[in-house]
């Protein structure tokens, strides 16, 4: 399914866009969004949250094309998923959407961090490491957020994003976001998502504003380094 509207990174010249959100809100229960289509491949970050000493939280492609989300606490992982799946496809677009709640609300560890691929959940991993309850992230938290790369232009992302939301407080389906196409069978996007952002909440890389946010929240990007087109 070809996504329109998207915004291109080219990693000569290590391109990333960067936020530091408000307050710190809710930072065990959260939900990202994101199409993605890759021009190269290798270690590539989508996004990630350094935070301060060794606390940090992570989405990103290994060297082996894997996809890896960890969260990085007090020195030692604290939740981690790792694919077994590749993506080595630089034709294809893909959807990805990871939603955390370690909250009393999700008792059943292994559902405290999902990760959907179009539309799909991901059950395969090399690494499954279960964040114990109440476990918080640095996703959300008053941190540099960013998109693109954390904190190394080495590992710039390479390629196209779009329609990126970030959602603050709620664990969501990816059925908020697409949808399988009743006569190809293809996950497609739903361009206009319905949902509660949440302070720390945004939507970029959406139309014709780019990393200007298009919610109500005016939690806008700035661009780093390199370009955007």
């Amino acid at each position: 399914y070809e996504v329109a509207n998207s915004c291109r990174f080219d990693s000569g010249d290590s391109p990333y866009m960067h936020k530091t959100l408000g307050t710190a809100t809710n930072e065990k229960k959260f939900t990202f969004s994101v199409w993605f289509k890759r021009a190269s491949l290798g270690r590539q970050v989508i996004m990630g949250v350094g935070g301060s000493g060794n606390y940090a939280t992570e989405l990103y492609f290994q060297s082996n094309d894997t996809l890896d989300f960890w969260n990085y606490f007090n020195g030692s992982y604290a939740g981690r998923k790792t694919t077994n799946r590749v993506f080595r496809d630089t034709n294809a677009w893909y959807h990805i959407v990871v939603a955390v709640d370690t909250t009393s609300a999700q008792s059943t560890a292994d559902d405290r961090i999902k990760i959907y691929i179009n539309g799909v959940r991901e059950t395969s991993f090399s690494r499954s490491s279960k964040p114990n309850q109440d476990q918080t992230f640095e996703y959300n938290s008053s941190s540099v957020h960013e998109i693109g790369r954390n904190g190394n232009s080495s590992y710039c992302f390479d390629g196209c994003m779009s329609h990126f939301h970030f959602v603050d407080g709620s664990q969501l389906a990816p059925t908020i976001f697409g949808s399988t196409d009743s006569t190809t069978g293809e996950w497609k996007i739903n361009t206009s998502p319905s949902f509660t952002l949440g302070t720390n909440g945004f939507t970029i890389l959406k139309d014709g504003n780019t990393i200007t946010d298009q919610s109500s929240n005016s939690n806008n990007f700035t661009l780093g380094a390199g370009t955007l087109t």
